[in-house]
């Protein structure tokens, strides 16, 4: 161990338990996987490919196609391997050892996994009780952050903030604004707008969740041309493989496919949210994303957990104290949806909670 630095010793791995089941909702996938003639779709562009030639290294056509279903200038985008590895681009773009980073608790915790391998200086800001963003901390807080990163959805709390909110921050902070919108096709909200506006701000995407890819690992960034030509100067070279680059193409151009699966997992978000409410003991915080925080009040959540897996389920628990006594769900499809309610009135009925 002499030759690893201590912040790597240091680190917990990040791990999401991936056990045996019978329903699978843990991990904020999509319930959908991508239709078979779009699957044969890109399997036959595939095969005019040569495999042997490196990929496009800003991904052109990938990038191309970000950039219409967004409507966005293409020279202020970066696709990479997954949010993450833009997540992390945009860190080494901006950061230095030892400056301030402002994150919200709880939140996505790959952002203070990265600062504490670069040595970052953490600064938390806890969300309200309701799990609410406290605003006005944010700022007085991460004024003087090289960087505020938010989570908007956030997760794992499935709340958020909206344009006025995200425009206060980001004129009263000296760093830079990045927003993290991994669920803005369930929320329907987006800081687009205010690029031209602010030339602090940047906003990471990825095409895991509405576009069912999470197995591909497919992410991208949004923000003007001269933020993007730096963060893309960070990002390491060809990480985008062929294939990646070739389905996030094809299923951009086939976003009908999208919209009708969001259209069904808010449905579906909707109709558990209404049905945990009636459950004793189970408290569910309203959720704009494809996934739902809820609060157990008759054992923790890690015991819950346990007793759901039992019973085949698969839901997904923290280690943070303040989400001691929650769990999060992950919307699935309908049949997925009835077996989670049913096994969970099971447990609260053996349970005897009235």
């Amino acid at each position: 161990m002499k030759y690893v630095r201590k912040e790597i010793q240091e680190l917990k791995e990040y791990k999401v338990p991936q056990e045996k089941y019978e329903v699978k909702l843990n991990q904020n996938e999509s319930p959908y996987d991508v239709p078979l003639n779009l699957k044969k779709e890109i399997l036959k562009r595939m095969l005019k490919i040569n495999w042997n030639r490196y990929p496009p290294r800003t991904a052109n056509p990938l990038v191309e196609a970000i950039a219409k279903y967004n409507n966005f200038p293409k020279n202020g985008i970066v696709a990479g391997n997954a949010s993450n590895e833009i997540i992390q681009a945009v860190f080494q773009t901006f950061c230095e050892k030892k400056d301030k980073v402002t994150f919200v608790s709880p939140s996505f915790p790959i952002y203070t996994y990265l600062a504490k391998i670069m040595n970052l200086t953490i600064i938390e800001v806890p969300l309200l009780e309701d799990f609410s963003f406290d605003i006005r901390s944010i700022i007085k807080k991460g004024k003087n952050s090289k960087m505020v990163v938010l989570a908007v959805p956030n997760n794992p709390t499935g709340t958020t903030i909206f344009l006025p909110e995200i425009e206060e921050i980001a004129k009263n902070i000296n760093g830079v604004l990045v927003l993290d919108e991994a669920y803005f096709e369930f929320s329907k909200e987006t800081a687009v707008p205010l690029l031209n506006k602010y030339e602090n701000l940047v906003i990471i995407r990825t095409l895991s969740k509405a576009f069912g890819l999470a197995g591909l690992r497919i992410g991208y960034l949004l923000s003007n041309e001269t933020l993007a030509s730096q963060i893309q100067k960070a990002k390491l070279p060809f990480s985008l493989g062929i294939f990646s680059q070739v389905a996030g193409e094809v299923l951009l151009k086939n976003k009908e496919y999208k919209e009708e699966v969001v259209k069904k997992i808010i449905k579906e978000r909707e109709n558990i949210f209404s049905k945990l409410q009636d459950l004793p003991g189970i408290e569910p915080i309203p959720s704009y994303t494809n996934f739902i925080l809820f609060k157990t009040k008759f054992l923790s959540g890690k015991e819950l957990f346990e007793e759901l897996y039992k019973k085949g389920v698969l839901l997904r628990y923290f280690d943070n104290p303040r989400l001691k006594n929650t769990l999060r769900v992950t919307i699935g499809k309908t049949k997925e949806n009835k077996i989670f309610i049913e096994r969970l009135r099971e447990v609260i009925n053996e349970k005897n909670i009235c």
